[in-house]
């Protein structure tokens, strides 16, 4: 290889190190634990199908790296329940659900009976009760974190 051609690799080389060295730090801990996991009160862990809930607590630097958001469920026809399609998440045994806030950044999965589709909206005929905020954005990060996905 000519003097001139390992020159440019090494140039290029060092370019490379020197831009990646610069570029932002992640500024996390190294014991930084994203979100704890709280057991449900007694009353509604035995409830039929309640017994694996938890509810998850976030910090407030993951509930913003998940961006996560909620909406106010509306009332819809005949008692029920108006949700954006989007607060509908699945557990592995194809069970519909959707997270509540709790408050203090904290989040419990509530079990839904859905009655039917429309367009991006759901109508619950089980559930949270209308008014009850649900959230839309953030739902599939919190099922995984409680259930371990992703976990070491």
């Amino acid at each position: 290889m000519s003097r001139v051609r390992v020159l440019a690799v090494l140039v290029a080389a060092l370019a490379t190190a020197s831009l990646t060295a610069c570029g932002p730090k992640d500024q996390t801990p190294a014991a930084y634990t994203p979100a704890t996991l709280r057991p449900l009160p007694s009353a509604t862990a035995t409830l039929p199908g309640y017994g694996h809930v938890q509810t998850v607590v976030l910090t407030p630097l993951a509930e913003q790296r998940v961006r996560l958001r909620t909406v106010v469920s509306l009332p819809g026809t005949g008692g029920e329940t108006d949700v954006p399609i989007t607060a509908i998440i699945y557990d592995p045994e194809g069970v519909p659900w959707v997270y509540v806030p709790d408050g203090g950044h904290a989040y419990t999965r509530h079990a839904v009976t859905i009655a039917r589709y429309t367009g991006d909206t759901v109508a619950l005929s089980a559930g949270p009760a209308a008014g009850t905020p649900v959230v839309v954005v953030g739902a599939a990060e919190l099922l995984g974190t409680e259930y371990g996905v992703g976990e070491e």
